[in-house]
């Protein structure tokens, strides 16, 4: 993330040390799990039922090296795709006082949307959400920076940054009953 005046641009996505923790953690968290998979099925076998059973038993029955080596590869390169998948589905954002660009790294249009048009941003769970002033989503991806990086980053350009999604006043009069009114 880089920390511009307002009148600049901050970009913010994943930070040197986020991106080489996921891309040797997945990888390097698979291989423990394959190193660890025979032991651990020979040591539920006996309490595995049903389609399970059949799995911790093929599982618990790879002794030789080569086998727990094969399986711990296949583990790592499922780490590996793992961490391909979370860096692919995530998306950098730009920001500055007149737009917000959303860039998604798995090929897609980024999406530019003027200052003016955003009346709310906010998280829902990994995802970026910026709402319009009627509370239509303008834009949902998934985010590389830290909450506290794009808290500071909208805020210090101007923009309504929010700790949870608003309540928004259409929704809440849509919910309030008229009275009508006795002659």
């Amino acid at each position: 993330m880089s920390h511009n005046h307002p009148s600049e641009s901050t970009v913010l996505g994943y930070s040197r040390t986020r991106l080489l923790r996921i891309l040797v953690g997945f990888p390097a968290v698979g291989l423990g799990i394959g190193f660890l998979l025979p032991p651990l099925a020979r040591w539920f076998d006996g309490s595995a039922t049903g389609p399970l059973r059949r799995l911790f038993e093929a599982l618990g029955g790879l002794e030789q090296p080569w086998q727990i080596a094969l399986c711990a590869l296949v583990a790592t390169l499922l780490g590996l795709l793992a961490a391909y998948v979370a860096v692919a589905d995530s998306a950098r954002t730009t920001v500055t006082g007149a737009a917000l660009t959303i860039e998604p790294r798995d090929g897609k249009k980024a999406t530019s949307l003027a200052r003016a048009d955003v009346a709310a941003v906010y998280l829902d769970g990994r995802d970026l959400v910026v709402l319009d002033a009627h509370g239509r989503e303008l834009s949902r991806s998934p985010r590389q920076a830290s909450r506290h990086a794009l808290s500071q980053a909208l805020r210090t350009h101007g923009y309504p940054w929010q700790e949870s999604r608003p309540a928004l006043a259409a929704q809440e009069q849509s919910r309030t009953p008229v009275s009508a009114s006795v002659a």
